[in-house]
């Protein structure tokens, strides 16, 4: 499976046809770099990078971009260090996303980040529904600079229920348009959270270790059905947009980019996707 998650890359799969014929159609390159392949399954793939940056990238083949049947990860089963089946991953230099051994016994995912600018992530998809319970377990070892955030979201990305792992040991909830705070949370000790969700009522519960932390929550976007859940080191963007003048004076280098924070390492595990 593959999501676009930012403006460095982009891939088109082709089916059936032949890239030549595809090509000859009118794809715009705007003077990028493009590059056209036959994958192992017979489809075609054009990848459209940023000549600026240079990203490596692995995508199994037949790429899909849905999921059927049920999900009930955990990650026992899978090298350290190794691929990370069925999972979409940005994991740079200094905020790398791997599979490691679990404290306590077993495997988990960390999700590391000392880059003063950028994050990692990790996104799960599911089948999409309009209702799900979504089970999973976080350990927060490593507060570091920036929060962790997890995020439940639609096809086209919006973010109907966000959940973050403040700096200063509180899990706040956003309510509507309001975050308010959870519970508390101790670095170095599992916290098990389970949320239901109803996109045709456009609310969620969540409940903490147990406990009841959030009930009859408002999403903060209005979404007809869910079908992700993401896992980040940092806070969302969206930027530079568009309109951004890339020859603008103004733009300058950001301060501080070659020197790494204090760095924060979460364990994630035992996602399990219940839909209704």
């Amino acid at each position: 499976m593959i999501r676009s998650y930012g403006l460095l890359l982009t891939i088109v799969v082709l089916a059936g046809e032949s890239l030549g014929a595809q090509t000859g159609s009118g794809v715009i390159t705007n003077n990028a770099k493009v590059w056209g392949q036959r994958t192992s399954d017979g489809r075609y793939a054009l990848v459209y990078v940023n000549k600026e940056e240079i990203w490596v990238s692995r995508i199994p083949v037949p790429v899909r971009d849905t999921v059927n049947g049920p999900v009930d990860d955990n990650f026992d089963s899978l090298k350290a260090g190794g691929e990370i089946t069925d999972w979409n991953i940005y994991s740079p230099k200094w905020a790398p996303v791997e599979v490691v051994g679990r404290p306590g016994g077993g495997k988990s995912l960390a999700v590391r980040d000392k880059d003063p600018y950028d994050y990692a992530l990790a996104v799960r998809v599911f089948p999409q529904v309009k209702a799900a319970t979504l089970r999973f377990e976080v350990l927060p070892k490593s507060g570091g600079a920036e929060p962790f955030e997890v995020e439940v979201l639609d096809w086209y990305g919006n973010r109907p229920v966000r959940i973050v792992f403040s700096t200063d040991g509180w899990i706040r909830a956003m309510n509507g348009s309001t975050q308010a705070q959870a519970a508390r949370y101790s670095a170095g000790k599992w916290s098990v959270l389970e949320i239901d969700l109803d996109a045709g009522k456009g609310t969620y519960a969540l409940r903490i270790d147990g406990s009841l932390a959030v009930s009859n929550g408002a999403f903060a976007e209005a979404v007809r059905s869910i079908e992700r859940i993401s896992f980040r080191t940092g806070p969302y963007r969206n930027e530079p947009p568009r309109q951004l003048d890339r020859y603008d004076r103004r733009l300058k280098d950001l301060p501080g980019a070659d020197e790494p924070v204090a760095e924060s390492v979460h364990h994630v595990d035992s996602l399990a996707v219940r839909t209704r």
